[in-house]
């Protein structure tokens, strides 16, 4: 696989920065998946390239479009964020998927705050999460199978 990440890092690292410092929160929580957002997109901006590319495969065969177009938009909206959710929920669930755990502890924190009870998302929020829990590790186990 070429290198996906390492081409859209810079990219990645200044949307970060824009997210963070012209973001409106409402509330709490809001605060709370804006402030882990931000720092899952710093991760991404900096971790080694290559390894990203391989615990990211599958959502980056996948996903790639809905990101990107994120990223070079600078768009920071909900919509944007809701993309941007649904995209790491899905890095978090592939990383537990082949690796049987999720290696950053921000994707983590995300993940399972996602799968908690605790919180309602919107429809096309929540009909993300059901795939990246319910369908994809079926992809993922049989992309890595045919490999």
């Amino acid at each position: 696989m070429s290198s996906y990440f390492k081409k859209l890092q810079p990219d990645i690292l200044i949307y970060a920065d824009k997210l963070c410092k012209n973001n409106v929160t409402l509330d709490k929580t809001n605060l709370m998946f804006l402030e882990l957002l931000v720092k899952i997109l710093k991760h991404l901006g900096s971790e080694d390239a290559n390894k990203l590319d391989e615990q990211c495969e599958y959502n980056i065969l996948t996903m790639r479009d809905e990101f990107e177009t994120v990223i070079q938009s600078g768009n920071i909206g909900e919509k944007s964020q809701a993309v941007l959710l649904t995209f790491f929920l899905r890095i978090a669930k592939e990383m537990e998927v082949k690796y049987n755990s999720i290696e950053n502890g921000h994707l983590q924190e995300l993940y399972t705050l996602i799968t908690s009870k605790a919180y309602k998302y919107p429809d096309y929020i929540g009909s993300q999460k059901n795939f990246a829990l319910e369908k994809m590790p079926a992809n993922i186990k049989r992309m890595e199978y045919l490999k």
